[in-house]
């Protein structure tokens, strides 16, 4: 936090989320990057292993992010093992963790080991950059780890608070819960607004009517079950999302 948040925070250093992988979208606990910590040098050694590993749909990547939140493979070398059963897979898998992966320098250039292209053209919100990112062993310091939830000393010593892999993964995807509840949110107050727009407007609007004798002999457009059947379904979500809304925000602020 002393390190990166006050620039962060004065955008000196835009960035972007890479957790999401070719191969594995939202399996994020099959995900193949990894970060092996090299000893000698204190290092995080961050690495693609293969195609399937490339992080992919990385928004902000393709033309801006300096710096990244890289979700990997925390792997550190077997105690005892040897040079040569490394080589042959002494090394042992703690599972995926956060690390602040540098991406670019202060000119937009790529970083040694860091290779990005732009995802291309999308369906929509082509304003975001969506990027994907390959990573050939891209050393970053052994504090880069973000280490709420594990940590590891000099010695290559691994603890957490947390006994299992199982919690240590569902506390660091917990962090995200907050982010796609505001999502929902968000999305509930687009669709509260387009409904309220949508049948004000129907009830308002005329058109025909049952008469044609008499041009003023017209109803509202509200009054067609073909605009009900459109409307009406979506008045009703709108309005259990936004009783379900009260009774999340009760459970999450306490007050539940």
């Amino acid at each position: 936090r002393k390190k990166f948040f006050t620039a962060i925070d004065q955008f000196q250093i835009p960035g972007c989320f890479a957790m999401t992988e070719l191969k594995h979208g939202s399996n994020v606990a099959a995900l193949q990057t990894e970060a092996v910590l090299d000893l000698a040098t204190d290092e995080w050694v961050i690495h693609t292993p293969d195609d399937g590993a490339i992080k992919w749909w990385i928004g902000n990547a393709a033309e801006d992010g300096q710096m990244a939140t890289v979700f990997a493979r925390l792997k550190i070398r077997r105690r005892g093992s040897s040079e040569e059963s490394q080589a042959f897979g002494g090394l042992e898998d703690f599972g995926v963790h956060a690390f602040v992966v540098p991406l670019r320098d202060s000119h937009g250039n790529q970083l040694d080991g860091v290779e990005i292209r732009d995802c291309g053209y999308k369906v929509g919100l082509q304003g975001v950059d969506n990027g994907a990112i390959r990573f050939t062993h891209v050393r970053v310091p052994r504090e880069n780890l973000l280490d709420r939830f594990a940590s590891v000393g000099r010695d290559g010593k691994y603890t957490s608070p947390l006994e299992t892999q199982g919690k240590r993964f569902a506390a660091t995807l917990g962090e995200l819960t907050g982010g796609r509840v505001g999502l929902t949110f968000a999305s509930l107050g687009v669709l509260k607004g387009a409904t309220t727009i949508a049948v004000r407007y129907s009830a308002h609007r005329q058109q025909f009517g049952p008469d044609q004798k008499s041009p003023l002999d017209e109803v509202a457009v509200l009054d067609y079950p073909s605009q009900q059947l459109k409307l009406m379904p979506m008045l009703a979500t709108a309005y259990a999302l936004h009783f379900t809304r009260d009774v999340l925000i009760a459970k999450y602020t306490g007050r539940w």
